[in-house]
């Protein structure tokens, strides 16, 4: 066979093949965003929380969301649902910036007109006062998958990415891998750490030095007119596109007291800024754990810093559907801002 011919062979091969691992990765729709694909069983099976929940987000079956960082992923949709007859999804992502939650944020509000109720964790990443804030993480993130134009994620779906996570999705077909996430986002990942060992809980929660908590508040103020918070203007951007009737729950969750204390006049001030927005917001109400408490102040409510256990979790989820259903929190522990008084000027 002369070398021309054994090319062109060559070349033909591979397209065929490349065409055929691409037409498997249409088919069977790894990240559920491939306009034709045929109707199967499918679950999250990507690792990459950015690229498994466009999908959920734009599922009409949920009328409800959690929009977080890993301080708000361990409330269980499925529990909120049962508690406010609602289809909650939880779209709450490690590490995730402000950019990217206003990103699954704003797909969420366009794939839903009507919202019943968001949960919308606000912890420290909403009170950056940095020069430069990062847009992402180390993780990567498909700003394809958050537009709303799906026919142009095809141009991103032929990679070995994609292909790995194709045949993740033809495991998960087949009975042989389970969902990296439940339907609605869920998942418990403290599973991951192993068992609870209080010890080497506390030595991750006592790395630190201590900081005295004498007098400390962590409500509201507003005393440093220098100080810049420049995300308070995104959240009330986000706020204020949310339908009117929307119920909106502003959690500040419950954050181990050493690392909270560490962190209060910042805390403090942003939650000042925030609470300006309120009175212009019918909607919206405030729920603060984040303050110094026998809540925070106790190891074994913890895993680390920033991550309670589902014990407290679970709590939160009664407290939270209290708050949403129009009633008042049974734990002494959430706060409102309007409980500390005087703090603001």
């Amino acid at each position: 066979m002369p070398w021309s011919q054994f090319i062109r062979w060559v070349m033909f091969a591979v397209v065929a093949f490349g065409g055929i691992l691409y037409g498997a990765i249409l088919i069977l729709d790894p990240y559920q965003n491939v306009p034709f694909s045929p109707s199967l069983n499918r679950a999250p099976v990507s690792t990459n929380q950015r690229f498994a929940y466009p999908a959920l987000a734009r599922d009409p079956i949920f009328d409800s969301a959690i929009i977080g960082t890993s301080t708000t992923r361990l409330l269980d949709p499925a529990r909120l649902s049962s508690f406010l007859d609602a289809r909650f999804v939880n779209l709450s992502m490690n590490s995730a910036t402000a950019y990217e939650q206003t990103q699954i944020f704003e797909l969420f509000i366009r794939n839903h007109p009507n919202i019943r109720y968001m949960v919308f964790g606000i912890d420290e990443t909403w009170c950056n006062r940095s020069a430069i804030i990062e847009k992402y993480t180390f993780r990567s993130f498909p700003e394809w998958m958050y537009d709303s134009n799906r026919w142009n994620d095809l141009l991103y779906l032929f990679n070995d990415k994609a292909l790995e996570n194709a045949v993740r999705m033809l495991e998960l077909l087949s009975g042989r891998r389970e969902p990296k996430y439940r339907v609605d986002g869920y998942r418990n990942f403290t599973g991951d750490f192993g068992p609870y060992d209080l010890e080497a809980v506390r030595k991750r929660l006592h790395a630190v030095p201590p900081t005295s908590f004498d007098g400390m508040s962590l409500g509201p103020s507003l005393t440093q007119f220098s100080w810049h918070y420049p995300l308070i203007i995104t959240i009330s951007r986000l706020l204020a596109e949310l339908p009117d009737d929307t119920r909106v729950l502003l959690l500040f969750p419950p954050l181990h007291a050493r690392y909270i204390a560490r962190r209060a006049a910042d805390l403090s001030e942003c939650k000042g800024r925030i609470a300006e927005l309120l009175p212009s917001l019918d909607n919206v109400v405030v729920m603060d754990f984040l303050h110094i408490s026998e809540l925070t102040r106790d190891d074994s409510n913890y895993w680390d810093p920033i991550h309670f256990t589902s014990e407290i979790a679970k709590m939160l989820e009664i407290n939270i559907a209290q708050v949403l259903g129009g009633g008042e929190p049974e734990s002494s522990f959430a706060t409102d801002f309007e409980t500390y008084g005087a703090t603001l000027p």
